[in-house]
């Protein structure tokens, strides 16, 4: 899924926190396909993300899509960490399988 475009500069810090968080899991996801431990300290679901994204205001039609674009990426990202999550609470790592 690609990241979605900005559609207004009121966007735009949203968009660099969503880039972030993004970028920040998939280190982790390489980290942990390269057989080492996932870093619970790093990979968690970004809460403050979440509301700032729902606590958007948008002023217009572009900008509510975007958001919406966006909600909806982050919960993408979401799934991922909550899946880094699981298999680290069950101990494993790819060399144990």
């Amino acid at each position: 899924m690609p990241m979605p475009a900005i559609a207004s500069d009121r966007l735009v810090d949203l968009h660099n926190d969503l880039t972030d968080y993004d970028t920040t899991i998939a280190q982790e996801m390489r980290e942990y396909l390269r057989g080492k431990a996932i870093d619970r300290h790093r990979v968690y679901i970004d809460e403050e993300l979440e509301e700032a994204l729902r606590a958007f205001k948008a002023e217009n039609a572009a900008e509510v899509e975007c958001r919406r674009e966006l909600l909806r990426y982050k919960r993408r990202v979401d799934d991922v960490v909550r899946e880094l999550l699981r298999i680290s609470m069950e101990g494993e790592t790819p060399t144990t399988r």
